[in-house]
């Protein structure tokens, strides 16, 4: 599995550099009161559609299914991965909040509930994501996933806008902050064995 991972990292290449640019673009030149929940968030949407659209290209799921090689693990990998580009998300966001403390009339405002929140839609999207994949083939689902983008970054906002945590009791706080997390760790478990059982009963596509 830690093979298939590695294969996704060296396959993204330049795209690192691309999402480096993005999270400086929205982090330091385009700030505004959302930018650390889409820095947070949004390389694990991207990262994991730019891998998708590489394997697609080079034919490489072609090659992966003639090896011996588990479903479950290519599964796993991909699953694994997204906690990867969502830790790569939030170290962005993190220095994005350093780096601001520079700037005295900057604000970059990183807490727990803009985590919370970044770290559930990423999950969100990834539970929803791969089963379509593995379903529809990798060709349908690129559309699908351009149009979930534009979905889940609307969901984040419409939480990040409509909760104010300083009208929440202490307990509540808690309760969303540990809540929303969890819920996509859930989501995504489940998310897992559909797609292991949607991959077991299909050929592999490229």
């Amino acid at each position: 599995m830690v093979n298939l991972i590695r294969k996704d990292i060296i396959a993204l290449k330049w795209y690192w550099l691309f999402v480096l640019g993005y999270g400086a673009v929205f982090g330091l030149i385009a700030r505004s009161p959302h930018s650390p929940l889409i820095i947070v968030m949004l390389p694990a949407i991207m990262l994991t559609i730019f891998v998708s659209n590489i394997e697609l290209r080079n034919k490489s799921m072609l090659f992966i299914g003639s090896l011996p090689v588990k479903r479950s693990q290519i599964v796993r990998a991909k699953y694994a991965s997204t906690f990867l580009y969502l830790t790569i998300g939030i170290a962005m966001a993190l220095l994005m909040q350093l780096i601001s403390r520079s700037f005295p009339d900057e604000v970059f405002t990183l807490n727990g509930f803009v985590l919370a929140i970044g770290t559930a839609v990423a999950l969100l999207y990834s539970s929803v994501y791969y089963p379509l994949h593995y379903l529809l083939g990798p060709r349908n689902s690129s559309i699908i996933s351009v149009i979930m983008i534009f979905l889940s970054s609307a969901l984040a906002a419409s939480l990040n806008k409509s909760i104010d945590l300083s009208r929440i009791a202490l307990p509540s706080k808690l309760q969303v902050l540990i809540g929303l997390p969890l819920a996509g760790l859930v989501l995504l478990y489940v998310s897992y064995r559909v797609s292991l059982a949607i991959l077991s009963r299909r050929d592999i596509e490229g």
